[in-house]
């Protein structure tokens, strides 16, 4: 099998090999370092997921975007054109899941799409790549009825910094940017210099630890149970395979 892309001829295994080569050599970089915050444990436990009921799950589906994926038995517009009639069966696919704290081995495959970087970029260059993951769309209603309950839990407890501003209601990248010009004129005001330093992580989703991730769910956050095993599932046992987007396979 061989990738066609324009002006060049990469294989999968080219693309694989350098996506893999890549995260190595961040793990390398940091092999040596530290755990460097710690983190007081709760005394609140979060060992199982409720059962969702087909009103959340129909809330989760139909605010999704109406992506499909290779692997969809169906697309997902016409998932949602008849939701009606396969919510049900969505519903308790989904539950059956979180009460066995298991996540389908059949969803933890990604058909690994690689995108130019930027326009006018060498294609013949795989460092010129980017890799997109492409997943099932129900892997992905799973994975959002988790988030909610799991963020719920967090956000009643208190346990979230306060400061961060991604991946939740209400705090986003502008409240970022609000609270860096406040801190900086309220700096101005009282006649002090402000320093400001801005950090790009390269691979920074890709090479989260996923022991110390476990770790600190079980002793910081109390996931332990059902729960910390279905996340547990979540992380191992994951595959790929590569297919660039307008390209030809052969």
């Amino acid at each position: 099998m061989y990738v066609s892309v324009p002006g060049t001829l990469n294989t999968c295994c080219e693309f694989a090999d350098f996506f893999e080569a890549k995260m190595a050599a961040v793990w390398k970089a940091t092999a040596n370092s530290g755990v460097s915050t710690e983190l007081q444990p709760t005394t609140e436990v979060f060992d199982h997921f409720e059962t969702c009921t087909s009103t959340e799950v129909n809330a989760v589906i139909t605010t999704a975007p109406s992506k499909s994926c290779e692997m969809d038995p169906i697309p997902t517009d016409v998932l949602k054109k008849f939701l009606p009639e396969l919510l049900p069966y969505i519903t308790d696919i989904c539950n059956s899941s979180l009460q066995q704290g298991s996540f389908p081995l059949s969803q933890r495959h990604a058909i690994i799409r690689p995108r130019l970087k930027k326009p006018g970029s060498d294609p013949s260059d795989v460092q010129n790549y980017r890799p997109v993951s492409n997943l099932t769309f129900v892997s992905k209603v799973v994975e959002k009825l988790v988030c909610h309950q799991l963020v719920s839990f967090f956000e009643r407890l208190k346990i979230l910094p306060t400061l961060q501003s991604a991946y939740r209601m209400n705090h986003s990248t502008e409240t970022v940017v609000l609270k860096v010009i406040t801190d900086v004129l309220c700096a101005a005001d009282r006649g002090k210099v402000t320093l400001l330093c801005m950090l790009d992580l390269s691979c920074a989703f890709d090479s989260v630890d996923h022991g110390v991730l476990l770790d600190r769910l079980r002793c910081a956050f109390g996931v332990q149970g059902v729960a910390i095993s279905w996340i547990e599932s979540f992380l191992q046992d994951r595959t790929q395979s590569i297919s660039p987007t307008n390209s030809r396979l052969q």
